[in-house]
């Protein structure tokens, strides 16, 4: 009878969007994304999307960004450290399984990027390998400014047929620079979109260190 009985449905507690810092070396963010855009376009070697992957319409680089020797991508994670840092301060400790977990710090379980096309989209997924997990967005099409929320990213919905159709419980208007974090296990998935222009994101996941 307990609505609530892990302690997750704290939608605003839990998923939290900040944009990112402008690295060493670039005069604005706008400056930085762009070179960002050009070292990620270089990464994505395929057109199609992997087996067994929540992408549909789209592509995902196959090697981990970590280990990509580009001055550009390297920089991205120093232009996201202190935005962690910030939320894992904000989120602060408690007895739910994400904050219980919480001690101030973290370590990264996998970093990629993900391209997709028009009518692109994610079906709604997990990542069971995440404490927490992200969607950094560096290139968007103008169709996630429509007002549908083509290319939005929901949260709090399951992939499965249920009586009643549950309601997100929340959605984020993809914005260059937004960096969004949420637990890894909250069900997430973004809306198709119409659009000849990609949707460049960056994605991550993160264990406490």
């Amino acid at each position: 009878g307990d609505s609530d009985p892990l302690g997750l449905d704290d939608a605003d507690g839990l998923i939290r969007a900040t944009q990112i810092d402008t690295p060493d070396g670039w005069p604005d963010l706008a400056s930085y994304l762009a070179d960002l855009k050009v070292a990620l376009e270089a990464q994505h070697a395929f057109n199609r999307h992997p087996i067994g992957q929540s992408l549909r319409h789209g592509s995902q680089t196959p090697v981990d960004l970590r280990r990509v020797d580009d001055p550009v991508i390297k920089a991205f994670f120093s232009a996201i450290d202190g935005p962690i840092r910030r939320y894992l301060a904000a989120l602060g400790t408690g007895s739910d399984p994400v904050r219980r977990r919480n001690n101030g710090d973290y370590r990264f379980a996998g970093c990629w990027s993900i391209r997709l096309q028009s009518g692109g989209f994610h079906e709604a997924h997990i990542h069971s390998k995440g404490w927490l997990s992200s969607a950094c967005y560096i290139d968007l099409p103008p169709a996630v400014d429509r007002g549908g929320q083509e290319g939005w990213i929901g949260f709090g919905v399951p992939p499965f047929n249920l009586e009643s159709p549950l309601q997100p419980l929340k959605v984020e208007k993809p914005e260059p620079g937004k960096l969004v974090l949420f637990p890894s296990c909250m069900w997430h998935g973004t809306l198709p979109f119409d659009d000849n222009h990609p949707r460049l994101t960056i994605a991550f996941d993160l264990i406490p260190a």
